[in-house]
This record gives structure tokens, C-alpha cells and sequence, in this order.
């Protein structure tokens, strides 16, 4: 019989003693960081900060940390930044942010750093089920992302067999998982059910047709929304696990095979704040608020009190699964810097991706944020079947989008194949608005 951890000793710690293990390593981490880094000596000093002696219950004293101020700080100290707290010939590693606009953050680790990642990428893994003797597929771009090369080395470290696709076509793979027993497939959700889209269009059906039996998703909030991850499991034919993580500070989290819809935390590694968006309190158990990471073992670029800009609620009880992480039910529910105002009410992208993903017809959609006779319009154009649209499809999802959201949304149809597919990180909302409240 298998395991039930692959850290039994860190997975299961009890929560008092986790906290005076976080509390070490928080001291030794503040205080390298106050020695080596430029970037955190300039902020502590400017709040008259002396860390060496800062215990992790006065970790509130510290500023914040934000994308924004990495990336200026790469821009004026080019091309790492200040914040970088190791020397050069010790990193081994770079990858860097996606970016929609602007220079790319990026991202150096050491040696130790990457060891790390390594190891909670094949802990979130072994969690979701991976063993030794699965083939595993991960359908990630060959790139200086970090997603791929994470789970590379993770499944190197389980021991499981690597079957690399990062430059193959769609198609390619369609048929790689078709010639060959792999198992377990990785992959953006979106990705994900653009290939089971692809196959179907060939006249296959991947969730008969291949031999998988779990895939993991990054990327995006996707496999924590339950009718994406229903969507998922139908159209691929697995059981679907959701591994959300920032480039930044790593694979920070994963479900597990007990499937209680909560995501762990890597508590010997990441540190975790969740604070109220307004009055930036903590919040408990059942409460919403965005997540802030501070590393406790990061070397190269280690950062303290990062905004990741996420939105997650705190777990009410343990998993059943046993391990005595910090969870989050629900994954990464959305991201705060994704929230638009729309006639008074903010909205988020995953709250419409949950009800469009609610009806399987729906082949892929976009978002698009306008203004009509002066008053903001949300837009959903979708492709689908014709004979869905025929039985009311547009009709249904109208209602059901006013439902959830409290507001009226247009609901379209597109040209079958006009929208675009996603093989990254999607980005399906368009803002068409000059003047935008929020």
C-alpha cells in the first residue's frame, strides 16, 4: 500500500509545532535578507525597522512587498534589481513573469532554492496521486516559465517516467497521447479543454480514447471552479487537481486526492498572511481576503510580505486527507487585480467562467467590457453548436450570468473557431472602456 505522504514528518507537523519551526526559520531568513539585500535594508530603514530583532508575531511591522516595486526596481538597477540577496555565480536558475504589457519581472534561485521548488512541486504530485510508475505528460511551453520546468524536476524526483512535449503542436500531442500508456497529464485548464476540443474534432474522445487518469492544472484558477473542473474531468477523462503558484514565490500550493475542494500551503517553505481587503486585518477560518507570502528558506530573491493580489478564504476545518497545512477552500477564488467595476458592482472574471463552464456546449469565450448609451455593458460572446444555440443556450446562460452576478449581461454567439485559444495563462476579459470606475 502506498504512502500516504511524501513528508510525512513536515505534512502532518502539528500545528504548534509548525508555528515554532516558522518562527525559526523566519529569524534566520530576516536576518540574511537584512544583510544582503539592498532592496529590503532601503524599506526597513524607511519604517525604522531593525530586523534581526523581529519576532514572526511582529512580521505586521514590515512593509508590504508589490509587483510594481520589483519591477521598477529591475528597470532602475537593471537587470536583476537590488532585491537580489545572493551572488550571481550562486544562482542557477532564471525564469521570469508572463506579462501583457511592460518588461517581464525575473526570477533567479540558487541551487538550494531550486531543490526546494523541486521538492514541493513532487510533494503537490504525490499528494494528487502521482507515483513511480505513471508516464507523465506536461503540456507546458518550453520556455523561461516556470510551471514546466517545476514539474519536470518534480516528476524526475518521483521517479516517474518524463515524456517532454514542450515543443510539440497540439495535434502532436493528441496523438502522443494516443500511441503512448501515458497517465498523467499537465497543463493550463484552459489548454486542457482546448485539447480535448481539438481531439473531439478529429472524432476522438480523449476521456475513452487515451489512458489518463489525473491531470494537474496551473496557470489559472480554473481547477478550483467546479464546473471547469467538472468540465475538465468529463472532456479528459481524469480526476483534476488544481496547483496554483506565483513565478515569484513558487508552487505555492496543490489539492490533494481527498478532493474536499482545499488547497494546502507549503507552510515549511512559504508563510502565509490572509487580510481583509479593506481594513487589511486577518481574517479566520470561513473569511475571505487576499493572500500575502513571505518566504522562510528563499536564497537568491527572497521576498517578505508579498502581495500576491489573490483572493482566498480560509478553510473552516482540516482536510480530511490529515495534513495539517494551512488550507484555502475553493483554490484561488480570483484575482483582486482582475475585479472590475460594473455599474456599481465589482464582478470578477471567474465568477462568469464558473457559469459559462456550467453549460458543456460552450467551446471556448471571451469577455469584453464596454459602454452602450453611456452605461457599462458586459459582453459574452461564445462559440457553440448550432443546435444549442438553436435550443436557447443564449437565453439560459443570460439568466443564469444575472443570477450570479445581479446584473444584465449580452450574451452572444461568435463564429465557430473566431476565438482564441490558450496553450499559457488565458486571458479572456477585454475592457473596451475609456473611463473606468475601478
Amino acid at each position: 500500500m502506498d504512502a500516504p505522504y511524501l513528508h510525512p514528518d513536515v505534512e502532518t507537523l502539528p500545528r504548534q509545532e509548525r508555528r515554532r519551526s516558522q518562527a525559526a526559520a523566519f529569524a534566520r531568513q530576516l536576518a540574511a535578507v537584512a544583510a544582503s539585500s539592498p532592496f529590503y535594508q532601503r524599506k526597513f530603514a524607511a519604517v525604522g525597522i531593525h530586523p534581526s530583532r523581529l519576532p514572526l508575531e511582529r512580521l505586521t511591522d514590515l512593509p508590504f512587498t508589490t509587483k510594481d516595486e520589483l519591477k521598477a526596481d529591475q528597470e532602475v538597477h537593471a537587470p536583476w534589481g537590488e532585491f537580489l540577496a545572493a551572488p550571481l555565480t550562486a544562482c542557477v536558475r532564471l525564469h521570469q513573469t508572463s506579462a501583457t504589457t511592460g518588461r517581464p519581472l525575473l526570477i533567479l534561485e540558487s541551487r538550494r532554492d531550486w531543490q526546494d521548488l523541486s521538492r514541493i512541486y513532487a510533494r503537490a504530485l504525490y499528494a494528487m496521486g502521482v507515483r513511480s510508475t505513471d508516464m507523465v505528460l506536461p503540456a507546458f511551453s518550453f520556455g523561461p516559465w516556470v510551471g514546466f520546468w517545476g514539474g519536470v524536476f518534480a516528476i524526475q524526483e518521483l521517479g516517474a517516467l518524463f515524456f517532454p512535449s514542450g515543443g510539440m503542436s497540439t495535434e502532436q500531442r493528441i496523438d502522443t497521447l494516443l500511441s503512448y500508456p501515458i497517465t498523467v497529464l499537465g497543463c493550463t485548464p484552459s489548454y486542457g479543454l482546448h485539447l480535448a476540443e481539438a481531439a473531439a474534432k478529429r472524432g476522438i474522445d480523449l476521456a475513452t480514447r487515451s489512458r489518463l487518469r489525473l491531470s494537474w492544472h496551473t496557470g489559472e484558477p480554473g481547477a478550483s471552479i467546479p464546473t471547469t473542473r467538472a468540465l475538465l474531468a468529463r472532456r479528459l477523462g481524469t480526476r483534476v487537481f488544481d496547483l496554483p503558484g506565483l513565478t515569484e514565490i513558487a508552487p505555492w500550493g496543490f489539492s490533494c486526492a481527498a478532493e474536499s475542494g482545499q488547497v494546502h500551503l507549503h507552510e515549511d517553505v512559504i508563510y502565509a498572511e490572509v487580510l481583509d481587503v479593506e481594513s487589511e486585518r486577518p481574517v479566520g477560518p470561513g473569511e475571505r481576503g487576499e493572500l500575502i507570502l513571505t518566504h522562510l528558506r528563499r536564497e537568491a530573491m527572497p521576498f517578505i510580505r508579498y502581495r500576491t493580489r489573490d483572493l482566498v478564504e480560509v478553510a473552516r476545518r482540516p482536510c480530511p486527507c490529515g495534513r495539517t497545512f494551512l488550507s484555502f477552500q475553493g483554490g484561488v477564488l480570483g484575482r483582486l487585480d482582475d475585479l472590475k467595476k460594473i455599474r456599481g458592482v465589482l464582478i470578477s472574471p471567474a465568477h462568469i467562467e464558473e457559469v459559462v463552464r456550467g453549460a458543456p456546449a460552450v467551446s471556448e469565450f471571451e469577455i469584453v467590457l464596454r459602454r452602450l448609451q453611456g452605461l457599462d455593458d458586459i459582453l459574452v460572446r461564445l462559440e457553440a453548436p448550432e443546435q444549442a444555440l438553436r435550443e436557447g443556450l443564449l437565453t439560459e446562460l443570460a439568466a443564469n450570468l444575472r443570477l450570479r452576478l445581479g446584473l444584465r449581461v449580452t450574451v452572444e454567439a461568435a463564429p465557430s473557431g473566431s476565438l482564441r485559444r490558450w496553450d499559457h495563462k488565458a486571458r479572456r476579459l477585454r475592457d473596451e472602456r475609456q473611463e473606468v470606475p475601478f
